[in-house]
């Protein structure tokens, strides 16, 4: 049974490894750290890191210790594109949410238990707030996108996701399990993902869940803007506007 087992247990680890290396914003991490985080012995990360740069899965920069993500996946990832690209489907969309709002404007995709932002694009306001980048990766409940999307779903999932990422929160200063639990019963109080001052120090954003015809919950699209600028009549308006984007796009993928 070990054995029939063993081959399955290597491409989860594997997977952890890759999982790790995309979460993480430094590219310093040394085979001490991956192993650490994913709870492997020193030998069996080193064996499995060695195998996905060989596979050009992972790569290395010359002169640095760390690990990054190689050009075999993002190959894979052309090929992985569903028939209805969700970037492509929601841009327009997001382009429009900008233009009619002034501000910065985001889509994130689920990814297991983390986001990764596919998109942004900028309004007309004089300041624009980029709080993520394209590819950027944090677990499921951290900012507007991330916290409209966990409270999309069921209390059970929930709590297998905050169980999943709490050993993640600890990078992100003011959030927690508790203090996500507290910010999905207010997304779900007032109809949409509010974040402020807590993703990013004198940001304030909104979001809401995009879901598939089955009615998951698989992406989010959120507005960002100065805090100052986040008074009540605006995050009203930006709440209209989330809405109507979201439903054209929900709409468009089904």
């Amino acid at each position: 049974m070990t054995e029939r087992s063993s081959p399955a247990q290597t491409v989860g680890r594997a997977a952890d490894l890759l999982r790790l290396i995309a979460s993480s914003h430094s590219r310093s991490l040394r085979l001490v750290d991956l192993a650490a985080m994913a709870g492997l012995e020193k030998s069996t990360a080193h064996r499995l890191l060695q195998r996905l740069v060989q596979e050009r899965m992972l790569a290395r920069d010359p002169g640095q210790r760390g690990y990054r993500l190689g050009p075999l996946l993002y190959e894979l990832g052309l090929c992985a594109l569903p028939e209805k690209n969700i970037k492509e489907v929601a841009h327009p969309e997001l382009k429009r949410l900008a233009e009619l709002t002034g501000d910065m404007a985001f889509l994130v995709v689920r990814s297991g238990y983390e986001t990764v932002c596919l998109d942004r694009i900028a309004g007309y306001f004089h300041i624009q707030t980029m709080t993520s980048g394209v590819g950027d990766r944090h677990p499921l409940g951290i900012g507007a996108g991330g916290q409209a999307i966990l409270a999309a779903l069921s209390d059970g999932e929930i709590d297998l996701v905050l169980d999943a990422v709490r050993h993640q929160l600890g990078g992100y200063r003011l959030f927690s399990a508790e203090s996500l639990k507290a910010d999905v019963a207010r997304c779900r109080r007032l109809g949409y993902a509010l974040d402020e001052d807590t993703a990013a120090t004198g940001v304030s954003a909104v979001g809401m869940a995009i879901r598939s015809a089955a009615g998951s919950p698989v992406a989010a699209v959120f507005i960002a803007t100065i805090s100052s600028r986040m008074d009540a009549a605006h995050r009203a308006n930006l709440a209209r506007r989330l809405a109507d984007c979201v439903r054209a796009i929900e709409a468009s993928l089904a």
